[in-house]
């Protein structure tokens, strides 16, 4: 995954590809960025993170999430981050506040040199961007209020992005005079509760990250269909953004259904099997809410499938009859929680699987037919 665009302020960026007549090149958008705003953006992505370093082949990469190690590839390429470490080190991290699954967000919490707490967020783009009252100059970080026109022109790069495949990821930030701030209200352990804070914030800026589709993916997509399989999209991403991938991969066609996970899952059980025939992508979705759509799908005689890499992804993976987990990209808790591991992280894969199986399974039908045609006795026998 690249991050390949971005708009902060009156700023943006993009890679040939994804051009647009006000943006400039990445190199040219980067050189103008002033020291405060490159210390919040290496903030927002090196410290607010949990991809580390690592090495393949004896070169330095990152590990970890896809998209967080495209926005540290980001960093390095063009802010100046030289070492993570030796960033997260020279950091005061007061508070890190884990990725949450509803809320599309994860926060970190800085202590600033000059005084005072920065809390920085990192997720979904037009989730944060409904959790924001101000807006940032991306030169001097001076916050303004949040006008309606903007917050339009906001949704529209979002989408813009979202229809040319692009992954949106929203920045945005606080600061504090104090920490915690003055009455927040405290989780268990004594920590501030992330629904506290998530409110009035200041939007700092949206990037696209491309997630090219494997080239053999819309054939598999296809033979598999061809096999009676059918196959469906369950994503975290953007409605847009997931119309876009699925139509890309031949999932997403004419008449589909397209549905974000919570309105999904409010679906009375009824209107939930009426749904599910043509129901083809499902985003935003929550673990709670592809675990429920494996189950519905179950209930309904349906033999499931579910591919996954993920620690969220385990409850699905478990549920369904088979559960294929990644052994590249798979976390422990996915590859646990899965029948069968992809060496490859390759679909076409499956493909190859089902190939087998039913080529297995007519091989002891055709033995079984002519053993009993040949050998009735053999049934007396029994």
């Amino acid at each position: 995954m690249t991050v390949v665009a971005g708009t902060f302020g009156a700023s943006s960026f993009a890679q040939s590809d994804n051009d647009s007549a006000s943006a400039q090149t990445t190199s040219s958008w980067a050189s103008q960025v002033t020291p405060a705003a490159k210390e919040l953006l290496v903030q927002s992505v090196a410290i607010n993170a949990t991809a580390f370093e690592g090495e393949e082949d004896g070169k330095p990469i990152f590990l970890g999430s896809k998209t967080e190690t495209a926005l540290l590839q980001l960093a390095k390429d063009h802010l100046g981050l030289v070492s993570l470490s030796e960033t997260r080190n020279n950091a005061q991290v007061v508070h890190m506040m884990p990725f949450d699954s509803g809320k599309k967000c994860m926060a970190a919490v800085v202590k600033l040199k000059a005084g005072g707490y920065r809390l920085v967020v990192k997720g979904a783009s037009e989730i944060l961007l409904g959790f924001c009252s101000a807006q940032s100059d991306f030169e001097t970080l001076q916050a303004e209020p949040m006008s309606e026109d903007h917050r339009q022109a906001l949704r529209n790069t979002i989408d813009e992005y979202a229809k040319k495949s692009l992954r949106t990821i929203g920045l945005v930030y606080q600061d504090y005079a104090q920490w915690p701030p003055a009455d927040s209200q405290l989780a268990e352990g004594g920590s501030v509760d992330m629904d506290f804070v998530l409110r009035d914030l200041v939007f700092f800026g949206i990037v696209g990250i491309q997630d090219p589709v494997r080239p053999g993916v819309p054939t598999a997509v296809r033979k598999a269909q061809g096999a009676g399989v059918t196959v469906r999209m369950v994503t975290g991403d953007n409605m847009e953004t997931a119309r876009a991938i699925a139509a890309e991969c031949g999932i997403y066609t004419e008449g589909g259904v397209v549905m974000e996970g919570p309105q999904f899952r409010r679906l009375p059980e009824a209107e939930m099997d009426a749904v599910l025939p043509k129901l083809q992508v499902l985003a935003r979705s929550s673990p709670e809410d592809k675990r429920v759509l494996v189950m519905r799908l179950k209930a309904l005689g349906e033999i499931v499938a579910v591919t996954g890499d993920g620690t969220n992804d385990a409850p699905a993976l478990k549920a369904a009859n088979i559960g294929f987990s990644m052994g590249i990209a798979g976390t422990e808790v996915a590859k646990e929680a899965s029948s069968i591991v992809l060496m490859d992280d390759n679909f076409s894969s499956i493909i190859t699987a089902l190939m087998w199986g039913r080529a297995v399974n007519d091989a002891v039908q055709k033995f079984l037919q002519v053993s009993l045609s040949t050998y009735p006795f053999l049934v007396a026998a029994c």
